[in-house]
């Protein structure tokens, strides 16, 4: 029976052109005209170094006299050193660097992210050397230095932040998978519609049948997102790092979450299947833009005034997931996000069972 209700499934969702062009074609067109929009924008970006003032007492530790160093030679930045104040006034600089962990920015915008970024990479490898030490006192220093190395050579690939609006992208199209969750729940729920009626009345076990076919809704939703990142990364040239688990896993528990949030609007919201259609694409076009799709800064914003919002916003949270594993060594921050993913989508599942456990109906 469940192997039946597979194919069946199967069968029935792969002839929904619909839901087929807004999981797949639209997200894949949107990218080209990404694309199209942002192709050049890095390079312009990076033809001068950024103008920045930093704190010249930070050049009383010699790691960091060493990374700013590195960034110069790299044309990155293009340092000004001065005396500490709290009046600083930024006319030619983007931003100042009053300590690595206080940048003070001049507007909100693509350089004063690569400022940003630049100083969370020395943080976050800085806080990498410093649990190998703790945990290794006798730690060949030599490799510590390598590390270093290592972030110095990779640095140019990771400055590219125009690939944060593909994976943002990405984000958007793995909770448009909720029009699959959605359709499932319209086959199996008995006051939603007639095909779900006489589903119910099957003798099979209704539980069996809607797990096996929700398992079709992941499995396709997960083929989609599949075949827009190898589409993104081998014509449009979106980097994805070379973590392959890690994008694996971000890839299944992102399907799911997107399946598991269209059964929850399936199931918690009443009205008819346009209206919740319409609900289900407002609130992911709504995730979408406070993840930073229409305008970068938004995120950003968020992360400063409302940081819990980027922590509950699936589209945010596999934003940064991609983000973090492209652009950092250390994983630390991509599993956080993918402990934030799984919570939200265990939470989607919750209330999905909640709404739907014990449903009785007298007439059908």
């Amino acid at each position: 029976m469940f192997k039946h209700v597979l194919d069946n499934t199967f069968k029935i969702l792969l002839r929904q052109r619909a839901l087929m062009f807004w999981s797949l074609l639209f997200p894949i067109i949107l990218g080209l005209f990404f694309k199209l929009a942002f192709g050049n924008l890095n390079e312009k970006l990076m033809l001068d170094p950024i103008n920045v003032l930093v704190n010249e007492e930070l050049y009383e530790d010699e790691n960091i006299t060493s990374f700013f160093n590195n960034i110069e030679d790299e044309k990155i930045l293009n340092i000004i050193k001065v005396k500490n104040s709290k009046d600083i006034k930024l006319e030619d600089h983007i931003a100042y660097i009053r300590d690595v962990d206080d940048v003070v920015v001049k507007s909100e915008g693509l350089k004063s992210s690569i400022v940003t970024s630049v100083m969370n990479s020395f943080i976050q490898n800085r806080d990498t050397i410093f649990r190998i030490l703790e945990s290794n006192p006798n730690a060949n220093i030599n490799d510590l230095i390598g590390i270093n190395d290592y972030i110095k050579d990779e640095s140019n690939k990771n400055m590219n932040l125009v690939n944060t609006f593909f994976y943002t992208l990405i984000g958007m199209q793995a909770l448009y998978g909720y029009t699959w969750g959605m359709f499932v729940i319209y086959q199996y729920e008995a006051n939603l519609s007639t095909v779900a009626k006489r589903n119910v009345m099957s003798p099979s076990s209704i539980k069996t049948r809607l797990i096996s076919a929700l398992s079709v809704a992941w499995f396709i939703n997960t083929v989609v997102l599949i075949i827009t990142i190898l589409v993104l990364k081998f014509l449009l040239n979106v980097e994805f790092g070379n973590n392959y688990i890690g994008l694996t896993i971000l890839i299944l528990l992102s399907s799911l979450c997107g399946v598991s949030f269209g059964t929850l609007i399936a199931t918690g919201i009443k009205g008819d299947v346009n209206k919740k259609s319409g609900i289900g694409v407002g609130l992911t076009m709504l995730m979408s833009f406070m993840a930073g799709m229409m305008v970068s800064d938004i995120k950003i914003l968020i992360q400063r005034n409302v940081p819990i919002l980027n922590k509950i916003n699936p589209v945010a949270i596999i934003t940064d997931a991609l983000y973090s594993m492209y652009y950092y060594s250390d994983l630390t921050r991509f599993y956080q996000n993918i402990m934030y993913l799984a919570l939200v989508t265990f939470v989607f599942i919750v209330l999905t069972i909640i709404f739907t456990r014990g449903k009785r109906y007298e007439h059908l």
